[in-house]
């Protein structure tokens, strides 16, 4: 698993499944990895998923600004085999949040994010295309599930530290739980690691306004 940032990205979690399997990193917390054991991308129900984000309130995440992307490439060449891009809507349950509440800090914020219900058809094609695979097929591909969350800087002033943290549910995994805690957001930056070419955009108006 890696975390990877883009221009105008908030942060992006990347979930690698080489021969099907949760591969994970040394920045996941040990205990998630023990869970991970139980989780499967391509096995589990896409409606019980969720993930959350734990952000700095001087961060704002527009409507709209949560998405995934499965793709399957070939190993040896990388040329893209399949592609799916399914857009995130924002959980505003009121039980679903209370499963974090223990996570919440001052001045910090939590969103939560699910598949649509029309988007869940192609995240079940996706996994019934790499399932239905021969063993000699799937050696030959990897598959990768990103999530990335847009934001836009709302202050005037860019704080000395945005540290950003991530959560997964799922159904076989019992609740939420972390895949990455405090991420510095600016130390990613200023290193310009994973592509990083910019900063975070400064909220407009509209923007800033659909923050939930």
């Amino acid at each position: 698993m890696s975390i990877t940032f883009s221009n105008r990205s908030l942060l992006a979690v990347m979930l690698c499944l080489p021969l099907f399997l949760l591969t994970a990193c040394s920045h996941v917390p040990v205990a998630t990895m023990v869970k991970l054991a139980n989780f499967d991308i391509l096995k589990t129900n896409p409606a019980g998923l969720r993930v959350a984000v734990r952000y700095p309130a001087s961060i704002s995440i527009p409507e709209g600004g949560a998405r995934m992307m499965l793709t399957v490439k070939d190993k040896k060449t990388g040329k893209l085999v399949m592609e799916e891009k399914l857009a995130f809507v924002r959980v505003s349950s009121k039980a679903e949040r209370a499963e974090l509440s223990a996570e919440l800090q001052e001045g910090r914020r939590i969103a939560i994010y699910r598949l649509p219900d029309d988007k869940i058809p192609a995240f079940k094609a996706f996994q019934t295309y790499l399932l239905t695979m021969d063993k000699a097929e799937r050696d030959k591909i990897e598959g990768n599930m990103e999530v990335a969350v847009d934001g836009c800087l709302a202050f005037e002033h860019w704080p000395a530290r945005i540290l950003v943290s991530t959560y997964l549910k799922a159904d076989e995994l019992g609740g939420y739980i972390p895949l990455l805690r405090d991420v510095n957001l600016e130390e990613q930056m200023a290193d310009g690691k994973n592509g990083v070419d910019g900063s975070l955009p400064r909220c407009t108006d509209a923007r800033a306004a659909t923050e939930g």
